[in-house]
């Protein structure tokens, strides 16, 4: 791609006679389609502080950043070409976070904002559906509002806002630039490129799943200098091992079926913050992904030799070039003049074959790595612990997401089966691998 290229903002953001409205972002576009009561879309950030949460504090927070950050106090609404966000005229309130994780939240029901805040005791989640926003985005939402909570009880955060670490932690006074809320995927559309290569179906988790409304998180917590230092030793990124981690799992479950499955191929997909390699302050969704996959006709592969491949693999599509690919696919439906005039009801039946055939059905699970966290140094010592978990599927059933902070790797599995083979044989390959694992299931705290 050219660097020196103009890029222009291509604003979301859209007022009419009844107020602000915003369209969805090329990510977010799909999701409403393909949302129901199990696959929610919400993915949840769960912060344990140092005391129990204020909640008369944490409601005036809340108000103070959803007018600061409006593009998120939002609902969705239905078009007749295109569904919309539309700006909520109240301001959200923090709900029980009683119950399970990312469930029991419909985003298509009229008037449901496309995010929630949960409180008990100390505990305070948010939960963010894609059709909004990414990890970063969300992360961003959920450090101001932590920032703002501690500043109406007299709590400094003993930094520059605004810039370095905590850029993306602003005054709530602070104007709000059009470059958060754009759609940087149509900004940085490359035009017409050649698809990226296709993949086959992958093989998927089976077996009895947790009765309808469950969701179970298990958390692994390693010590961020070990498993760094065992990625340093391979050459290799923290991602990368973590990814081929996963791989192994999956293999070791594929070869223990009784009868050989259909599907040959295992995937780990790899999401990846685009704002890495383009310029963006978007607050929306910008995040792509690498695929991690092996052909198990082959036999199964040593582990030294899966982290390898996984390595090259990454470093193969994480180019610009490769990236644009993606890109060009993706946001070039959006402006094809046929799809553009399909009423709603047809692209949203055409938005579920296309998820069905380019997204989950080509993967066997992910793994998300939102890298480090770094708070304020006023606000850091009143976090005991952040846990980033994923969003529910009934594809691939069994996900990850993972956070550095506070020289801990948090390690979080979000799944629909009642079976927990899989987590037990990821986190007893890194205990094999040297590191020390401290592993607890959020259900052992209701």
């Amino acid at each position: 791609m050219n660097k020196n290229k103009a890029h222009q903002f291509i604003h979301t953001k859209r007022v009419d006679e009844s107020g602000a409205w915003y369209g969805l972002d090329n990510a977010g576009v799909i999701m409403p389609a393909v949302t129901n009561s199990v696959n929610t879309s919400l993915f949840r950030f769960e912060f344990r502080l140092a005391a129990n949460i204020d909640l008369d504090a944490l409601n005036r927070a809340l108000r103070d950043c959803a007018n600061r950050f409006p593009y998120f106090n939002v609902s969705l609404k239905r078009g007749f070409f295109w569904y919309y966000l539309d700006q909520c005229k109240t301001s959200p309130r923090a709900y029980s976070d009683q119950g399970s994780p990312c469930q029991d939240w419909n985003i298509n029901k009229r008037g449901t904002r496309m995010f929630r805040i949960r409180v008990q005791g100390d505990r305070l989640a948010g939960e963010f559906s894609h059709a909004l926003t990414d990890g970063f985005g969300a992360m961003a939402f959920m450090k101001n509002l932590l920032v703002r909570y501690y500043a109406l009880l007299g709590v400094d955060a003993g930094a520059e806002l605004g810039q370095g670490d905590y850029a993306d932690i602003v005054p709530v006074e602070s104007p709000v630039p059009a470059e958060e809320y754009e759609d940087a995927y149509q900004r940085y559309f490359p035009g017409s490129l050649p698809a990226p290569e296709a993949n086959p179906r992958a093989w998927h988790l089976r077996g009895e799943r947790l009765p309808k409304g469950s969701y179970r998180i298990i958390v692994g917590t390693l010590e961020l200098p070990e498993i760094l230092n065992e990625a340093k030793k391979r050459n290799v990124t923290l991602t990368g091992l973590l990814g081929a981690v996963y791989l192994d799992a999956l293999q070791s479950l594929w070869f223990a079926q009784a009868e050989k499955p259909r599907e040959r191929f295992i995937s780990v997909e790899i999401p990846v913050n685009l704002r890495q390699f383009f310029a963006s302050k978007s607050n929306r969704n910008f995040s792509l992904f690498f695929l991690l996959k092996e052909n198990l006709d082959l036999g199964a592969r040593g582990f030294d030799e899966l982290v390898k491949r996984s390595h090259h693999r990454m470093k193969i599509e994480g180019d610009p070039k490769s990236l644009a690919m993606q890109i060009a696919r993706n946001a070039g439906g959006t402006r094809n003049p046929i799809v553009r005039a399909m009423p709603l009801f047809i692209k949203d039946i055409a938005g579920r074959i296309l998820f069905s055939v380019l997204g989950e059905s080509m993967l066997s699970g992910f793994i998300s790595n939102l890298g480090v966290l770094r708070l304020p140094p006023g606000i850091a010592p009143l976090v005991k612990s952040i846990v980033f978990s994923p969003a529910p599927s009934t594809t691939t059933l069994t996900n990850a997401s993972v956070l550095s902070w506070n020289d801990k790797l948090v390690i979080s599995f979000g799944s629909l089966l009642r079976s927990r083979q899989l987590e037990q044989l990821y986190f007893r390959r890194l205990r094999e691998l040297g590191m020390t694992v401290s592993v607890y299931c959020r259900a052992d705290e209701e």
